[in-house]
């Protein structure tokens, strides 16, 4: 297996040229999520913090609402706290580059559509004024660096994204580490999660063996705190097993012919299509943000189609 075929693995050329598309992106402070699942609720980015600068007697002009009625109370005549806002907002994109992410029918694997989709929401994060950071999580070991104002930061994420990529193939099942294959992606950046503030913004890219249903109620209240997205990458053959009948998938000198009759269809559908259903039925009546993506379109136009509501 080549790694030299983009379809299969990505390098870090690629994800560079993704800074172009990237600037078509846009996830403003008002932004709203109009093509993503988002459900009942009204889904937004929250705003850039404030900080506080200093407490001061009213002057005509100030808004009321600013008004500090203890301190006001207290010394008698109606004070005002200032604040000034902060400038930029910390952006922890997490990425899944784990063996089940290793799988494309089409176009790309599930691996390198993740990749490219961190690399466009990467910079576009970064041209729009905030801090990027994350973690990126392989079949060996996971690799965390903060959020930094800083192209060489993008680059190193990206970086980190391409080793865990190459990293892939069957041979690592046997290398890889037990706490980074059977766990979901959410345990295992719990520490970060701890971190985050009502400014910090937090991405998951991942598949459907990524996330478990239960935890979507948890995202739902960290959404309460802060901004949650959620993308859950699909391949199409894995939403109908029956198109994968007589196909035969070979790695090196290993050779599976696929027979999808209706008994492996009804055990796949019980791992894998109820599974679905139940990530979108939770959506629907949930407040996150979650989005869809697929191995065989353009990355650039599902995430335009996702962040700006543009027509299918």
């Amino acid at each position: 297996m080549s790694k030299q075929d983009p379809r299969i693995y990505t390098n870090l050329s690629a994800l560079l040229e993704l800074r172009q598309d990237s600037r078509h992106l846009s996830l403003s402070p008002r932004y709203r999520p109009a093509g993503m699942l988002s459900g009942r609720h009204a889904s937004r980015i929250k705003g850039r913090g404030l900080n506080f600068e200093e407490l001061r007697q009213y002057q005509a002009g100030d808004n009321i609402r600013q008004i500090d009625s203890r301190v006001s109370a207290r010394l008698g005549k109606p004070y005002v706290r200032v604040y000034s806002e902060e400038t930029d907002r910390p952006v922890h994109i997490i990425v899944d580059q784990r063996l089940p992410m290793f799988f494309g029918s089409q176009v790309n694997t599930k691996s390198v559509t993740a990749a490219h989709l961190a690399a466009l929401l990467a910079w576009q994060v970064f041209d729009g004024g905030d801090r990027v950071g994350g973690a990126v999580i392989g079949c060996r070991d996971m690799v965390q660096m903060p959020p930094k104002r800083s192209s060489n930061n993008v680059i190193q994420l990206l970086e980190a994204i391409v080793t865990a990529n190459n990293q892939l193939d069957l041979a690592s099942l046997k290398n890889s580490k037990q706490s980074t294959t059977t766990r979901s992606l959410l345990s295992q950046v719990r520490p970060l999660i701890a971190t985050l503030n009502s400014q910090s913004v937090m991405i998951l890219i991942t598949d459907i063996e990524g996330v478990e249903i239960e935890e979507l109620a948890e995202l739902e209240v960290l959404s309460q705190k802060s901004n949650v997205l959620l993308f859950v990458i699909q391949d199409p053959l894995e939403d109908d097993l029956t198109a994968a009948h007589g196909l035969s998938v070979s790695y090196g000198e290993l050779q599976i012919n696929i027979q999808a009759n209706a008994h492996n269809q009804l055990k796949y559908d019980e791992l894998y299509q109820q599974r679905l259903a139940s990530l979108k039925k939770a959506t629907l009546t949930s407040a996150l943000p979650v989005g869809l993506v697929n191995t065989y379109e353009p990355v650039i136009t599902q995430l335009s189609r996702l962040l700006m509501g543009e027509p299918r």
